[in-house]
């Protein structure tokens, strides 16, 4: 089964993540990039008008895999806006696939998610795993958003997470077959 994994990343910590799953399953790796300097602003305008932010590559080239694993942030309970235009184009150009995000992990730990890809897509995710930056960071004091948004993955996290990912992404593509 050719795979790819494609990354979409606001604060670099998705993209590290998604390098390293790939390193792992020995998979290729594409960036997903805006044109655009994206800020918080955007981030607020695309979720209040619905938009679909331009990126590269074109969603086109997911065409060449039978197993697209996208790892990209959650915003707000959403997959992140950049993910739009690939997730709608697999809503007309049906394809396997999983969405692997380490994100905020706010109070409700993005239970929706699933069921957002699915409406997006047509289609259910092969896996979703959706682990939390909240779960890096003390209990005590309580993370804030800054604390939160701040945070950068380490080395040690970042080996963490892809076993994590790794094994629950092959523990459900398993089942699914």
């Amino acid at each position: 089964m050719k795979t790819v994994v494609m990354s979409y990343s606001f604060t670099g910590n998705n993209e590290a993540l998604a390098k390293r799953i790939a390193k792992e399953l020995k998979v290729e790796y594409i960036r997903i990039t805006e044109p655009k300097e994206r800020t918080y602003g955007t981030i607020a305008a695309d979720l209040i008008f619905g938009r679909a932010p331009q990126t590269e590559p074109k969603p086109h080239v997911m065409a060449a895999y039978d197993l697209i694993i996208f790892v990209a942030p959650v915003w707000m309970g959403q997959p992140a806006f950049p993910m739009r235009s690939y997730l709608k184009h697999l809503k007309k150009h049906p394809q396997k696939y999983a969405y692997i995000s380490i994100s905020a992990g706010g109070m409700n730990k993005n239970q929706g998610l699933p069921g957002r890809l699915k409406h997006r897509t047509g289609v259910e995710a092969a896996a979703v795993v959706d682990l939390h930056i909240t779960d890096l960071l003390p209990p005590e004091p309580k993370p804030d958003a800054q604390a939160i948004s701040e945070y950068r993955l380490t080395d040690q996290d970042i080996e963490n997470l892809t076993k994590r990912a790794v094994t629950m992404l092959k523990e459900k593509l398993l089942k699914k077959q």
